[in-house]
C-alpha cells in the first residue's frame, strides 16, 4: 500500500487499484442518477422537508452564519439530497463545497454499492439549500434524514448523533446503493472456474498476458451464494486482487487498465 517505511505516501499500485475502483463506482452513480424519476425526487425531497417542519428555503447563505441547526442540499441535476447537521450551517456548507473525501474513502464499503460522496459535489452543483434552526441540530437531522427515500438520499451514514455503537455498526454496515445495472447470474461452482482460469493466465504470464486480460468479458455478474446472498462481481475484480497481492506488477496494472479504456495518471513523486 505504502511507497515509504513510515506509510504517509501511498504506492503507484495502490493508488491506480483505488482510483479504478473509485471511477467504476462514479460512472454507476451518473447512470444510475441519469435513471431516476424527477417528480419521484421532489415527492421524496417534499416527505423529508415534511418531517423536518421546520426547514425553510436558504435564499442568502450569510444569513445562517453561526446558526446551529440542520440543513438540506439539493441537486436537482443528480436528483439527490443530502441531509446534514452542524453548529455553523454556513460554514458546514462551505466546507462540503471547498472540501474532499480522503483518496481511499471515496468508496464506502463495495464498489458496487458505494454511494457518491457528497463533498465531491460543489457549489455550481448545489440547486437548493432548505435549513432549520434548533438547538439539538441531531435530533433534526435525525428525523429528516429518517424519512428519506434512499434511492435520492447521499448520506452514508444514519442521520444522528454519531454514538461509538452507530459508528461501529455503520462501519460494519455502510449505507449501500442498489445502482440499477443489468448483471447476469452465476453460480458459485462457475465463479470459482473462471478465478481459476484468470490465475492460470496470471501465471502463465508473457510479453501480451496484460492486453488478454484487458479482453476477457469485463461484464459484471450477479453470484448467486449458497446462503441465498446475491454479490455482485466481475473478472475486473480478479484482475484487482490479483494487483493488490502483488502477483501483478504496477506497469502490467497500468496495461491492463489502458487496454480496457481508462487513462492512466501517474501521481507525482
Amino acid at each position: 500500500m505504502y511507497r515509504d517505511e513510515d506509510h504517509t505516501r501511498f504506492s503507484d499500485l495502490y493508488l491506480l487499484v483505488n482510483r479504478d475502483l473509485a471511477l467504476v463506482n462514479y460512472n454507476m452513480s451518473m447512470r444510475y442518477f441519469a435513471s431516476l424519476d424527477s417528480g419521484e425526487f421532489e415527492d421524496a425531497l417534499q416527505a423529508v422537508l415534511s418531517a423536518g417542519r421546520t426547514f425553510k428555503s436558504v435564499e442568502s447563505l450569510p444569513d445562517w452564519d453561526g446558526v446551529a441547526g440542520a440543513y438540506i442540499m439539493v441537486f436537482d441535476e443528480y436528483k439527490q439530497f443530502y441531509v446534514g447537521q452542524g453548529s455553523d450551517i454556513r460554514k458546514r456548507i462551505k466546507q462540503h463545497w471547498g472540501g474532499k473525501k480522503s483518496f481511499d474513502r471515496l468508496v464506502y464499503g463495495s464498489h458496487y454499492g458505494s454511494i457518491l460522496p457528497v463533498d465531491e459535489l460543489r457549489a455550481m452543483d448545489t440547486t437548493r439549500i432548505y435549513a432549520a434552526r434548533s438547538q439539538n441540530p441531531y435530533a433534526v437531522e435525525q428525523r429528516a434524514e429518517g424519512a428519506a427515500d434512499q434511492r435520492f438520499c447521499l448520506n452514508r451514514m444514519l442521520g444522528g448523533e454519531a454514538t461509538p455503537l452507530m459508528l461501529m455498526l455503520t462501519g460494519l454496515n455502510p449505507r449501500a446503493r442498489a445502482h440499477g445495472f443489468a448483471s447476469l447470474t452465476l453460480s458459485e461452482k462457475d465463479q470459482r472456474k473462471v478465478k481459476k482460469e484468470i490465475q492460470r493466465l496470471i501465471e502463465r504470464g508473457g510479453p501480451h498476458f496484460a492486453e488478454q486480460l484487458a479482453g476477457l468479458d469485463l461484464g459484471i455478474y450477479s453470484v448467486a451464494r449458497k446462503d441465498g446472498e446475491q454479490r455482485f462481481w466481475s473478472r475486473r475484480d480478479e484482475v484487482t486482487v490479483a494487483a493488490m497481492r502483488g502477483r501483478i506488477g504496477v506497469e502490467q496494472y497500468a496495461e491492463f487498465l489502458t487496454g480496457i479504456g481508462e487513462t492512466v495518471v501517474w501521481p507525482d513523486k
